[in-house]
């Protein structure tokens, strides 16, 4: 892939793949804004792994809620909810898809072992994030372990970290290499 393209957007290294997974975004960004010509972005799930910048949208998401919420950026800190409702208040609240998991499975409850016969990397259910004050959080972090989202599954470079939960032993979900990724297009 000539060097000026991974300028514009940093992909696949072979020009071929890279042209399919940019027409492929296109092709998804295309059916999100068809979609919000009448109705509300936040409405709607949002695949990250479609996104071009998926970290340059969460930041934006971090904005939006900045200004509604009257709170300074560098106060709000990222919170995942996992039930079908939101349950962010009034905070600007997006539900996200499009991830893998690597290392263990996950319930859509809590993180589990992966049974030895089950596969490396899973799909990740959807769910919905919010930027809150950071004052607000009324979690318990014992249960709570913060998982890196990457890129890729190479883990060269993060989007984001969400807070997932799980047991109270965080060190044996270290141990274990849990991590999500955006999936591949």
């Amino acid at each position: 892939t000539p060097q000026t393209w991974q300028d514009r957007w940093e992909g696949p290294v072979d020009s071929m793949q890279y042209l399919r997974v940019v027409v492929s975004k296109a092709k998804a960004m295309q059916q999100i804004t068809s979609s919000i010509k009448d109705r509300d972005i936040f409405s709607q799930t949002i695949s990250l792994s479609d996104l071009f910048r998926p970290d340059t949208f969460l930041n934006a998401l971090r904005q939006q809620t900045a200004r509604e919420t009257k709170q300074p950026m560098d106060t709000l800190i990222l919170n995942t909810s996992w039930s079908g409702e939101s349950k962010h208040g009034k905070n600007v609240s997006i539900k996200i898809s499009g991830l893998q998991l690597e290392g263990c499975s996950f319930d859509g409850g809590r993180l589990s072992e992966s049974a030895p016969d089950s596969p490396s990397v899973t799909a990740f259910p959807s769910c919905s994030i919010a930027w809150i004050p950071r004052d607000a959080v009324q979690q318990d972090t014992r249960e709570i372990i913060s998982l890196p989202v990457y890129f890729s599954a190479a883990r060269d470079k993060i989007v984001t970290r969400l807070n997932v939960p799980c047991s109270s032993d965080k060190d044996k979900w270290l141990q274990c290499g849990a991590a999500l990724f955006l999936k591949n297009v």
